[in-house]
């Protein structure tokens, strides 16, 4: 089977660990009602990007509906009502429930006629945009001789929506934050960290507001692996960046860069307000640990385009420190 045959691809990347894989594929796979996946391509522009089987069972050949338009499948009446209600749970970015009545032809060719309920999940990306929705639906059209509305188990299957939707959902920020952070440190990753450093330059140049970036590493951290073991050395890197984040404010962005150096990027700072921080830092490290660190602060420049300007700068002051005796800070006056 085709990957985008359960799930779109584009989900499948963010869904990257085992454990919350196979539990999203069990749930796709074996829910009995009614789950799709539709991909937002603008204000009132859905394609259908994924049914699970008992969707596709229902309707019959998913090469008939998968990458439609909404338009494109149902007829207007019935069209105008979903996408409605698809637009309404993309602009509140929240769960919506709804109901619709509606016909469509079934797999055998058959007109069919449906009453629904739908419950709609929106999924974000990592800059909080909705990209696709996520729907789950039943067909209460099937329980004759009960008000529209109302059926035997509604409480038990809204139970069973809700719990789903619970998993589906804690799976979702799992996944994203093993996607975003390092695994060793818990703080933002290189990729993430360099992604959330673009915005914040492009905002501070727009707004013409001060920036700064500060790189740091271990001292010695080389010698640590050396003669007291690899544990020791991830110790440290555990150690250093949890005071960074007791130290920096809630602003600030705190990313590892690659072995023991790390990326603090802190908006709206000036070079001074960064290096009051970065002696903060560097006081609390000697005072409460046996590691010290060296440091390189850059400030934007208007020439700065893009976060490896500030990142060069940085790291040429860091080899700075580290030449005029280490455990100390330079930067740009």
């Amino acid at each position: 089977m085709h990957k985008t045959s359960w799930m779109t691809s584009d989900i499948l990347n963010r869904l990257n660990a085992n454990a919350g894989m196979l539990l999203v594929r069990s749930l796709w796979e074996y829910c009995p009602e009614h789950m799709f996946i539709v991909r937002v391509e603008g204000p009132a522009e859905f394609v259908i990007e994924a049914m699970n089987p008992t969707r596709r069972a229902m309707l019959g050949d998913e090469t008939a509906f998968i990458g439609k338009r909404i338009e494109q499948l149902l007829p207007p009446p019935m069209c105008h009502g979903v996408i409605a209600n698809l637009s309404r749970c993309v602009e509140c970015a929240s769960p919506i429930r709804y109901e619709e009545k509606g016909g469509y032809i079934d797999r055998n060719g058959i007109y069919q006629q449906g009453h629904w309920q739908t419950l709609l999940v929106p999924i974000t990306n990592q800059e909080g945009f909705v990209t696709h929705l996520f729907g789950v639906s039943r067909d209460v059209s099937v329980l004759p001789g009960e008000p529209a509305g109302a059926y035997r188990d509604s409480k038990e299957l809204e139970r069973r929506v809700h719990e789903r939707t619970a998993e589906l959902v804690a799976t979702n920020e799992y996944l994203t934050h093993l996607a975003t952070h390092d695994h060793l440190t818990d703080i933002y990753n290189r990729r993430y960290m360099l992604e959330l450093a673009e915005l914040e330059l492009r905002r501070a140049a727009r707004y013409q507001q001060p920036l700064c970036l500060m790189m740091l590493d271990i001292d010695h951290f080389k010698e640590i692996n050396d003669t007291e073991g690899h544990l020791a050395g991830d110790e440290a890197l555990r150690r250093v960046s949890r005071t960074i984040l007791a130290t920096v404010r809630e602003c600030d962005l705190v990313g590892r860069y690659g072995g023991d150096e790390f990326l603090i990027l802190m908006p709206e700072t000036t070079t001074d307000g960064a290096r009051e921080i970065a002696e903060r830092l560097r006081r609390t490290l000697t005072q409460t640990s046996p590691f010290t660190i060296s440091i390189g602060i850059a400030g934007l420049e208007p020439t700065d385009h893009f976060v490896v300007d500030l990142i060069h700068r940085a790291d040429d002051l860091l080899l700075q420190a580290k030449r005029n005796g280490r455990n100390r800070i330079e930067y740009a006056v």
